[in-house]
């Protein structure tokens, strides 16, 4: 147990490395920076996103732990795909998913991302909850917050915002029938942000809890074995005992979103930005530039990191907090805890342009604290988030006031109990984890009917495709024969070829261009 104590240090550069006993006696844990490569736009350019990755490898001498894709990715299977896609005619290209989800090339890099705008929706619908697209290719879900190898939290929200579609329900699948619902599918709804808000409190709870019986910080797989029973606390050397020592859970390290929260260009060099995307300035101005609902989040999780995408454009900005996470005491030592001092912003190009869409940041984390039997078991549900979506699944649908965080039930519990939790689930799939949950897909996570599957070569977690007679995935069944849904009965994340932008914005020439009269630019 002691081997998952996780110690969070807020550190520039370098290793910071600290002991911790072992379960054998006399072995030591090294704390340090896990190296992560953050991209902005996909655009289905993975091959290419993988060669920058490979290049810095060699240039700067340090490998890359994981990728983070802030949106559109575009995981598209099949020319069928398309046809889920909301993207001018121009755009429209399978790219280099493809490849990756048939087999003929793997992920050299665990690779997480959301979904942007321009996705193949009904697909990512099925895999609302969270799962593997392909085999080291993660989508995160319409809202999700996982744990990678045992040390780095990353929370994150799909989509971008539109006011009309946020408090209405889902649309009805399969998405593709009407360009309305096509493009509606990928609009931020309410419930969403209600889930990560309800995530933040439940996580709010835990740090004052902790703070108040003196606590230690642990890897947030340590917490859910010891959380879900709260007369079990952890000792100091490893043990378990009821004594008073108790733990606490570490803040996000890492938020992703496709669109920007809400006046954050405030924090950055706002002029910069406007010379260089001057139609920004009308929306700045009336603070309708990115979602209002996220500036919320980033101002209550406060990650260490934030990155977006969307705009076509790098833009960085440093957002500071006030610091209300108070003193806690950490394995003898008095630190400040739970939340960070300020969050780095960083907003990322598209892979087209050649340049701005990848950079690279360190994350403090513990190497080794947890192993790696599988790129599957690398990513696993975070323990609160898994009380949240209990409780939140039979008002997915209904997208109404019926829940929020502040209805929460788990939450009103008195501040002189922890928050009990669930049992860590690896994250493999949206139908595993309901199938663990004990809870029947909602009508958005409902897997159409489909062709013959199998199991794709060299998945090793039950990844499938469809099947020709030669053995190779289907690109298309019959030229112009219109396919019933897009989906797939199991499969995972999203990514695409080409080039447009935010809401509006032609990310071809970085001049606006109008869509139809759906009204969604």
């Amino acid at each position: 147990m002691s081997s998952l104590v996780h110690h969070f240090f807020n550190v520039k550069g370098g290793v910071t490395e600290r002991t911790a006993p072992s379960s054998s006696g006399g072995a030591t844990e090294t704390f340090a920076n896990l190296h992560v490569a953050v991209v902005g736009c996909c655009h289905g350019e993975l091959d290419k996103i993988y060669l920058a990755c490979s290049d810095h490898e060699v240039s700067s001498g340090k490998k890359i732990d994981f990728v983070i894709c802030a949106g559109d990715f575009q995981a598209l299977r099949r020319e069928e795909d398309l046809k889920c896609m909301a993207v001018p005619e121009k755009y429209r290209s399978l790219g280099d998913f493809v490849k990756y989800y048939q087999g003929e090339k793997r992920a050299p890099y665990l690779t997480l991302f959301v979904g942007g705008n321009h996705e193949c929706s009904d697909w990512l619908a099925e895999e609302s909850y969270g799962g593997f697209l392909a085999p080291n290719i993660y989508y995160l879900g319409h809202s999700g917050v996982v744990v990678v190898d045992g040390c780095i939290t990353v929370a994150g929200i799909s989509g971008i915002f539109k006011a009309h579609d946020y408090v209405r329900p889902y649309p009805n699948r399969p998405f593709h029938v009407s360009e309305a619902s096509k493009r509606s599918a990928y609009h931020v709804r309410r419930i969403e942000v209600e889930k990560l808000r309800a995530f933040v409190r439940a996580l709010r709870h835990m740090q004052q809890w902790g703070r108040k019986w003196g606590a230690q910080s642990v890897s947030p797989l340590a917490t859910a074995a010891n959380i879900a029973n709260p007369a079990q606390k952890v000792s100091q050397d490893g043990g378990n005992d009821t004594t008073n020592s108790h733990i606490t859970l570490p803040p996000v390290d890492i938020f992703v979103s496709h669109d920007w929260p809400t006046g954050v260009t405030k924090y950055g060099d706002e002029e910069q930005l406007l010379r260089y995307k001057p139609y920004f300035r009308e929306d700045i101005r009336h603070g309708v530039l990115g979602n209002p609902h996220t500036v919320k989040l980033l101002q209550d999780i406060k990650p260490r990191y934030w990155i977006a995408a969307h705009l076509h454009c790098r833009f960085e900005a440093t957002v500071p907090h006030e610091n209300t996470s108070g003193k806690c005491t950490t394995a003898g030592t008095t630190s400040p805890v739970a939340t960070q001092q300020k969050t780095k912003f960083l907003a990322l190009d598209k892979p087209a342009k050649g340049k701005g869409f990848i950079d690279f940041i360190d994350v403090p984390g513990e190497r080794g604290a947890v192993g790696r039997k599988s790129d599957v078991d690398r990513v696993v549900h975070h323990p609160l988030w898994l009380r949240v979506l209990r409780e939140s699944h039979n008002y997915l649908s209904a997208n109404d006031d019926s829940w929020s965080s502040e209805t929460c039930n788990f939450l009103q519990s008195s501040e002189e109990e922890p928050i009990s939790t669930e049992v860590s689930i690896p994250a493999h799939s949206t139908k595993q984890l309901l199938q663990s949950l004990g809870l029947p897909p909602s009508p958005i996570q409902q897997a159409q009917p489909q062709s013959t599957i199998a199991v794709v070569a060299g998945g090793g977690s039950g990844h499938h495709r469809p099947v020709t007679g030669s053995g190779h995935a289907k690109l298309d069944d019959k030229a112009g024969a219109p396919d019933a849904n897009c989906s797939s009965v199991a499969t995972r994340p999203a990514d695409w070829n080409g080039a447009r932008t935010e809401d509006g914005v032609d990310a071809g020439n970085d001049l606006p261009w109008v869509e139809d009269a759906v009204g969604d630019v």
